[in-house]
């Protein structure tokens, strides 16, 4: 008996050793190449579509730090909150946390004075709606959370269909998404404008103008949307700021009072693309179509 057992023992071993991904090495988005050599206790994310990924995938547990716009996902409070992620980030502080590893984005300062600090950091960041999918992905595979990764782009994607398929046929009206009132907006490529496709929308900005075009607000004028949604609402624009614009108080969408007037809160919800992609189109067609839900 004893020695079924010490056999019993070592096949576990074995087969969770065989299991095992690690040591693992992958390239990130810069094309540097990181190895951990074991699954990391010491977490520090900061993105917020990282933060909301891993907590997606029940891995909050190993967090140990996050960025100051992450401070809002659910399940982390009492984190410290370590800058905003991109330039403004306190690096010492990031430092005294001994991580074992860093998510951060591919843009700005940070990955780099990380290392050279000496710490493991995976360097990108969704850029489209399936990007989000792939750094599903990728964090499951960095934090060893492979088969809850599997399961979230599968439940996200249906959620992400069934909403489609409740505004399939629907004329789709079109669509102005304002985030800023520079005016800074998107385009059908950029996620965002995947999410309002799928959300039975019309975009009024085409692909030749880019993913997050600055446009002319002559060009609004001319495009008449008939609903406006506004990311810049928690920045001060309303439906009034709106319609004082020059040439904009006879848009549709004003004369409609068609204008969605965003919380920050799902500003967030709409604006990272991570785990909460079907939410957001929920919400977004929820605009578009309201009697569809």
């Amino acid at each position: 008996m004893l020695l079924f057992r010490t056999l019993l023992i070592m096949a576990l071993w074995l087969a969770t050793a065989l299991a095992s991904p690690y040591p693992l090495t992958l390239t990130d988005e810069l094309g540097y190449t990181l190895t951990l050599t074991a699954e990391p206790q010491r977490v520090v994310s900061m993105l917020p579509s990282h933060t909301e990924t891993v907590c997606a995938l029940n891995g909050c547990l190993t967090l140990v730090g996050i960025d100051d716009f992450s401070a809002g996902v659910p399940n982390t409070s009492g984190l410290p909150t370590l800058g905003g992620g991109l330039f403004g980030f306190n690096l010492e502080a990031i430092v005294a946390l001994k991580p074992d590893l860093v998510l951060v984005s591919e843009f700005g300062e940070l990955a780099g004075a990380l290392r050279q600090a000496g710490l493991t950091v995976f360097a990108g960041s969704p850029q489209s709606f399936e990007d989000a999918f792939s750094f599903f992905e990728i964090i499951g595979q960095l934090v060893n959370r492979q088969e809850e990764a599997a399961q979230l782009a599968t439940s996200v994607r249906a959620e992400v269909a069934e909403v489609a398929a409740a505004v399939a046929g629907r004329t789709p009206p079109t669509v102005y998404y304002e985030l800023d009132a520079t005016p800074f907006s998107v385009g059908p490529g950029s996620f965002i404008g995947v999410l309002i496709a799928k959300a039975g929308g019309q975009n009024i900005v085409s692909a030749e103008l880019g993913d997050f075009p600055m446009l002319d607000p002559e060009f609004i004028v001319s495009a008449d949307p008939e609903i406006i949604v506004l990311a810049s609402h928690p920045h001060g624009e309303s439906a009034a700021t709106v319609a004082a614009r020059p040439g904009w108080a006879t848009l549709s969408a004003v004369v409609e009072g068609a204008i969605i007037e965003l919380t920050s809160e799902q500003v967030d919800l709409i604006n990272r693309p991570g785990p909460n992609l079907g939410a957001a189109v929920r919400l977004l067609a929820s605009f578009f179509h309201p009697d569809a839900f």
